[in-house]
């Protein structure tokens, strides 16, 4: 016998046990031997997270921090304000600072299932290791969220101070200081005429 007759011959064997197979068992109910819902664990509601969400909120958080930041050292100036570079520089600023926002709340999402975890049992010493380094990671997202925050205050504290900005407001205040003095001086001389008016006329 060939082997190509040796291999039809084996493929007609396997066909025949299938069938044979089959016909055994066709009244078998195979759905005695399927796990039912309530023999399944409870894994709880699943939800499917929006990670596009988070994204567009760190964003526009880090957006309203920048821009609340550049107003509080540039904002007397609306000609500085609307630089180019300054534009640039505060969109390019809040994309750095939404990605250390997104990535402390990824951290904290982490976190969050992995506690999840150990209350649904799994209590080894790995997930314990595990829980303790992302709290070390936690603790690292705000020190560095924190420092990244001042250096942005320090550089833009610092433009302000390049640019002069300082000292137009020290002399604008002087020059409101010296208004103000001249309009008490003023009004301390229209006082004494009207005091000399009024003791005239009542003589």
């Amino acid at each position: 016998m060939s082997a190509q007759e040796k291999k039809e011959q084996k493929a007609t064997e396997l066909k025949d046990e299938f069938e044979r197979i089959q016909e055994n068992n066709k009244d078998l109910d195979i759905s005695k031997y399927l796990a039912k819902k309530d023999d399944l664990p409870d894994l709880g509601e699943i939800q499917i997270y929006d990670y596009d969400a988070d994204l567009t909120e760190s964003t526009e958080k880090a957006m309203d921090l920048l821009e609340s930041l550049v107003d509080l050292y540039l904002g007397d100036s609306k000609k500085i304000l609307e630089h180019p570079y300054i534009k640039n520089k505060l969109k390019e600023d809040a994309m750095v600072y939404a990605e250390t926002i997104f990535l402390s709340k990824m951290t904290r999402k982490n976190f969050l299932t992995q506690l999840r975890q150990v209350d649904n049992g799994d209590n080894s010493a790995r997930m314990h290791e595990v829980i303790n380094q992302t709290v070390g990671q936690i603790r690292d997202n705000s020190k560095f969220s924190s420092t990244q925050r001042t250096e942005l205050e320090k550089f833009y504290k610092e433009i302000r101070k390049d640019l002069g900005l300082n000292e137009i407001t020290t002399e604008a205040s002087a020059e409101q200081a010296e208004e103000a003095e001249s309009a008490k001086i003023m009004d301390t001389r229209s006082m004494n005429d009207m005091i000399d008016k009024y003791l005239k006329n009542k003589g």
